[in-house]
C-alpha cells in the first residue's frame, strides 16, 4: 500500500501544472501581445503599447501558433471591413492623409493613412471569383506610447 501511495504522489508531482491565462499572468505579468477570435475563423493578434492599449492589430485566418508551412486561407473582404470598422471606431479623425497601392502579379496591398491610424490590407486578386481573397489586414494606431510603425518609416 505504501508503494502505491508513493507512486501516486510521485506521479502527481510529475504532471505539469495547467498553464491558464491567469497562472501565466501571475507568474509573468500582463502580456504585451495577445490573440483573440474576432469571428469563428478569423483571429486578431494585438500588440500593446507601454500604456497597455492596443498599438498594432493583425487580422488573419486563425491557424495554430506552431505550423509547418504558411497556409494561405483567405477571408471575405466584407468580414475584414466589419472588423476594422469595430476596431477603429475609437479614432477621432477619419481624415485621409495618404494612400499607397502596391500591386505585383496577383498580390495587392493597399495602405491608407489617417490622422490617428494606418490601415493596411493585402489580398490575392487572382481569385476574384472567390469571395475569400483577403490574406491579412493590419491596423496600426499612432500614439506616443506605441513603437514607431513600419508605415511611419515609409514616410521619412
Amino acid at each position: 500500500m505504501r508503494i502505491l501511495a508513493t507512486c501516486l504522489l510521485v506521479v502527481s508531482f510529475g504532471l505539469p501544472l495547467a498553464q491558464t491565462p491567469q497562472t501565466l499572468r501571475d507568474r509573468n505579468g500582463e502580456p504585451d501581445i495577445e490573440r483573440f477570435t474576432a469571428a469563428h475563423d478569423i483571429g486578431l493578434t494585438v500588440q500593446y503599447g507601454s500604456d497597455g492599449v492596443a498599438c498594432q492589430i493583425v487580422i488573419e485566418r486563425k491557424q495554430p501558433l506552431i505550423h509547418n508551412e504558411q497556409v494561405l486561407n483567405y477571408m471575405e473582404p466584407e468580414a475584414v471591413s466589419e472588423i476594422i470598422d469595430e476596431l477603429s471606431a475609437a479614432c477621432e479623425s477619419w481624415s485621409s492623409i495618404d494612400s499607397i497601392l502596391e500591386s505585383m502579379g496577383c498580390a495587392k496591398g493597399h495602405i491608407e493613412e489617417y490622422e490617428n491610424v494606418w490601415i493596411a490590407r493585402h489580398s490575392d486578386e487572382c481569385v476574384p471569383l472567390k469571395r475569400e481573397r483577403e490574406s491579412t489586414a493590419t491596423v496600426v494606431f499612432k500614439r506616443q506610447s506605441c513603437l514607431l510603425s513600419p508605415y511611419a518609416r515609409m514616410h521619412n
